[in-house]
Parts: structure tokens; C-alpha cells; sequence
């Protein structure tokens, strides 16, 4: 990937920085935790550089950070405003009040991460969400393209819709294809892949709920009260 594609990961390291930080942890530590050079952390933390799906799912994972707030410039407050009662206060002049209060979200503003060999994430909310994602993820055309070769894991539970082209998926041993219009929902700590071996653009909508009800599941994995920090 070309570095002037890096740009929305300037503030995505800047995020891994400031929370590695925080916990004392080097970059060689995190390196290793998460199987990737020193460098390429280093790399990624300036900018300059990209974390697979994989990678980052384990980083936000070994940090405690949630992968919502990744989208976010630290100094960004996330809490939305109240939304102001219509009956009494006018719109500002400066725009809709529903989008200064983080309720509307316009296409054009969507926070977007381009994942390192992989699709592109877009946030469709205005602000981080506790214990939940909300994204468009777009999956380039790939003629052909094999499988990646990790697996992602992670904790929580996945609901997707696609609503452009079609999309390869693994969900443990098992692989299918969906169309425009298909749906699939499934548990995120069952090991899984999605792939665009098509020769057109897929476009998919995901939600991803975390699960906050224990510290950790069956499978000894951290849930989301253990992973987001907010």
C-alpha cells in the first residue's frame, strides 16, 4: 500500500500509542504479542504504516481498547451533545442540529480505516458506541484471489447484511458465498475469514455486539467488560 494511503492511520496510531503507553508496554512487547515486527508497530504508531484484520483485533485486544474508538483523534470528544429541542432552539446557522448533537451522520463524513492487504472500514456512526460497531465495509475486486491466510477471532457476536456483489465466507470449518441480500449471524469467537474473489467491488453492512455480561466466556477469552474502556 502506498504511503499516502496511510493517512486515516495517523490517528489510528496515534490511539495504539497513547493506550500502550498508558500500560507501560513497550513496542517490542506489543510486537511480540501480537506477532509483527518492532518495526512495522513503530510503523503503524507514526502513521506510516497498517495492521491486518487480524493484527488489529489483537491489538486493541493485549490493549483494552475498544476497535470503535480507533476511529477517533484522542482529543475528540465522544459523548454526544444533547439534542436540542426544536420547539425551542433554531437550527445554528452553521448546519443540522441533528448532526452537531452526533445523532446524523452524513456519507461524506464517515470515519474511514483502510486495513492493511484488506477491506476498508467506514463507521456509520458519529461517534464511538459502547460495546458495539456499526460499519460499511468495502471489499475490493479480487479475480480469483485464495482465502486470507489468518483466521480472525475476537469476542462478541456478528451480523452482517450484503448489499453489493458477493462476498466468500468461512465460519469455522465451514465456507459459503453470499449474495446481494443475504444475511449471516454468527458467534465472533468461532474463528472466521471473509474474502472478495469476485471481479466486482462487494459492499457489507456489519454489526458487531460485544458481550458484557462476564468477565470472560467459556473459551477463556476477555468479553467486552474486559476489552472496551471507554
Amino acid at each position: 500500500m502506498a504511503a499516502e494511503d496511510h493517512g486515516e492511520w495517523s490517528i489510528v496510531g496515534e490511539r495504539i500509542r497513547l493506550a500502550r503507553e498508558a500500560l507501560g508496554m513497550s513496542v517490542r512487547e506489543l510486537s511480540r504479542r501480537v506477532d509483527v515486527s518492532p518495526g512495522h508497530v513503530s510503523q503503524v504508531e507514526r502513521g506510516l504504516a497498517s495492521f491486518s484484520v487480524r493484527a488489529l483485533y489483537t491489538v486493541a485486544n493485549e490493549l483494552g481498547i475498544s476497535m470503535d474508538s480507533l476511529f477517533e483523534p484522542d482529543d475528540r470528544v465522544t459523548e454526544a451533545s444533547p439534542v436540542p429541542a426544536t420547539s425551542e432552539s433554531p437550527n445554528p446557522p452553521d448546519g443540522d442540529p441533528l448532526e452537531a448533537a452526533g445523532v446524523v451522520l452524513r456519507r461524506a463524513d464517515r470515519p474511514t480505516l483502510q486495513l492493511d492487504a484488506g477491506p476498508r472500514w467506514e463507521r456509520l456512526t458519529a461517534k464511538a458506541e459502547p460495546s458495539s460497531e456499526f460499519l460499511e465495509v468495502v471489499y475490493a475486486p479480487a479475480p480469483g484471489a485464495q482465502p486470507p491466510t489468518d483466521l480472525v477471532r475476537h469476542i462478541g457476536r456478528e451480523y452482517g447484511l450484503i448489499i453489493a456483489g458477493e462476498l466468500d465466507v468461512q465460519v469455522g470449518f465451514e465456507r459459503s458465498r453470499l449474495h446481494t441480500g443475504d444475511t449471516i449471524a454468527f458467534d465472533s469467537s468461532t474463528p472466521h475469514r471473509f474474502w472478495n474473489s469476485s471481479e466486482h467491488e462487494v459492499h457489507a453492512i456489519w454489526f458487531v455486539l460485544d458481550r458484557v455480561d462476564t468477565e470472560t466466556t467459556d473459551g477463556g477469552l476477555p468479553t467486552a467488560g474486559a476489552l472496551v474502556h471507554r
